[in-house]
C-alpha cells in the first residue's frame, strides 16, 4: 500500500495531466477506505485497550490514535478532490493540496508503522532488549 500511495503522489506531481493520475488516485483512495481505516479502527476498538496494562497505562497509546485522526482527516481531503466534478483529469489549481495530503499520509503512515513496531515489539520479551 505504501509504495502504491507513493507511486501515485509521484505520478499526481510529475504527471498530473496524464489520463491514468486520476484512475490512480481514486484506486488509492478506494484502498485507503477499505483497507487501512478498517486496520486502524479495529486497532482503536481492539489493540489499544488490550495494551493498556502492559504499557502502564491507555495514554500509552495517545499518540498513535492521535495519529489515526491524522491518517482519517488526510483520506477525507483526497476524498474531497474526487467528489468534484472534473472531465476524467485532474485540476492544476487542486495539484498543490493533494500532493500535500499524499506525501503527508506517506510521511504519516511509515511514522505510524515505525512507532507501533518500536513501542509494541518492546511487549516482546525474546530477547532481553525487548526486539
Amino acid at each position: 500500500m505504501l509504495d502504491r500511495l507513493r507511486d501515485t503522489a509521484d505520478l499526481v506531481a510529475t504527471r498530473p495531466d496524464a489520463p491514468e493520475c486520476l484512475p490512480a488516485l481514486r484506486g488509492v483512495h478506494r484502498r485507503l477506505v477499505d483497507e487501512v481505516l478498517p486496520h486502524e479502527a479495529a486497532e482503536e476498538r481492539q489493540l489499544y485497550p488490550a495494551l493498556a496494562g502492559p504499557l502502564g497505562s491507555e495514554e500509552a497509546t495517545s499518540a498513535m490514535s492521535r495519529t489515526h485522526v491524522e491518517i482519517s482527516r488526510l483520506v477525507d481531503r483526497i476524498e474531497g478532490h474526487l467528489a468534484q466534478d472534473r472531465d476524467g483529469r485532474l485540476r492544476r489549481d487542486e495539484v498543490p493540496d493533494l500532493l500535500a495530503a499524499l506525501y503527508g499520509l506517506d510521511a504519516v503512515l511509515r511514522l505510524h508503522l515505525a512507532q507501533q513496531e518500536e513501542d509494541f515489539f518492546s511487549l516482546n520479551p525474546a530477547d532481553g532488549d525487548g526486539r
